[in-house]
């Protein structure tokens, strides 16, 4: 359990979510359109990305669309981060994605509101999972350095904007 109690607040928060009971309400449709709405709640889309696709180490740091990443079926972590974000944007989410460097390694989750928490994607070989991290960036990379055993030297943040398109994003140093 993670303490992020503060002067107006006392709360504790798993710090890795207890995975809640699947819906057994099956995702139809062939096309990306008619699937988003059925992906309306965090779970739904960890649930049916960990069934659906599959995880694949790229030497690319090209990342698929969202069209694109679910035609194919599998991904890497930016492709899942992007598919994700987008999943969650298109359901009225505020999600963004963040990568971010450690040595020459780029990883990217996605930071988003869930249950008034906000909530990191993780996307991993061992599958896609979520944890409540705090109400900060830095709460954040703390239990990224942790989880990954490293130092983040700098990040990026982009969302999607009403163009359907990515918001440019900067590297920036942390902190």
């Amino acid at each position: 359990w993670l303490d992020v109690s503060n002067k107006y607040q006392q709360e504790t928060i798993p710090v890795i979510e207890e995975k809640e009971k699947e819906d057994e309400t099956p995702i139809t449709g062939g096309k990306l359109e008619e699937v988003i709405p059925q992906l309306n709640t965090s779970q739904k889309l960890i649930d049916y990305l960990n069934k659906n696709f599959e995880f694949v180490d790229k030497k690319s740091d090209t990342a698929l669309t969202p069209e694109e990443f679910f035609e194919a079926k599998k991904g890497g972590e930016q492709d899942f981060a992007i598919f994700s974000s987008y999943i969650l944007w298109k359901n009225k989410y505020e999600a963004v994605i963040i990568r971010y460097r450690y040595g020459d390694k780029i990883n990217a989750v996605v930071l988003f509101g869930d249950d008034d928490f906000p909530k990191t994607m993780i996307f991993t070989q061992e599958g896609i999972n979520m944890y409540a991290h705090g109400y900060s960036f830095k709460e954040m990379f703390q239990k990224e350095e942790q989880r990954l055993g490293v130092n983040i030297n700098e990040y990026a943040v982009s969302y999607w904007t009403d163009k359907k398109s990515l918001y440019p994003e900067e590297w920036v140093k942390k902190y």
